[in-house]
């Protein structure tokens, strides 16, 4: 059975279609931007991208297509530090307020840092050892120190993304 449809509907149908998925695709990149565990697995990388040497940009003479490169890389430099330094004042706050907690609490800043922000990162295996604990504590340790510096950093669109990932896992 055939359905005849004006083209003025198939229009509204295409516009709402086009809106949704645009509207999918913002909220799909922002929950991207704010990914802490993938912040915290390229941590040390980031940390190193800030003490790399650049050189320096005459402002003397016209730009060359290489010397556009490096402002380019040096706008970058700027807003890797700017984020940096505040990721790095939400892991001393999140240290202080750990350290003043539970003892979970206090282990979970250390897994945090053993997998994330040292440099001989340990396995979550060699954590669980460590703490004699099983394996899935340590990844709950992990999920809950995650989840916390979320809302740290990202507020309350930490806890909606938190809101709908748990919701969707629901329904699966």
């Amino acid at each position: 059975m055939a359905i005849d449809l004006s083209d003025e509907t198939i229009g509204k149908i295409v516009d709402g279609l086009i809106t949704r998925g645009n509207k999918f695709a913002k909220s799909e990149s922002e929950q991207e931007l704010r990914n802490t565990k993938s912040l915290l697995s390229h941590y040390l990388l980031l940390q190193n991208h800030l003490n790399v040497e650049l050189p320096e940009v005459s402002d003397d003479v016209p730009l060359s297509q290489y010397e556009r490169s490096l402002y380019s890389l040096l706008g970058y430099r700027v807003r890797s530090k700017e984020m940096m330094e505040f990721v790095n004042n939400i892991l001393y706050r999140y240290q202080d307020i750990c350290k003043a907690g539970t003892f979970e609490e206090q282990r979970r800043l250390d897994v945090i840092k053993k997998l994330y922000l040292i440099d001989n990162k340990l396995t979550r295996i060699q954590l669980a050892d460590f703490y004699r604990v099983d394996e899935k504590t340590i990844r709950r340790d992990e999920r809950k120190a995650i989840d916390e510096l979320s809302i740290m950093m990202f507020g309350i669109d930490a806890l909606n993304d938190m809101s709908k990932t748990r919701r969707m896992s629901v329904h699966k």
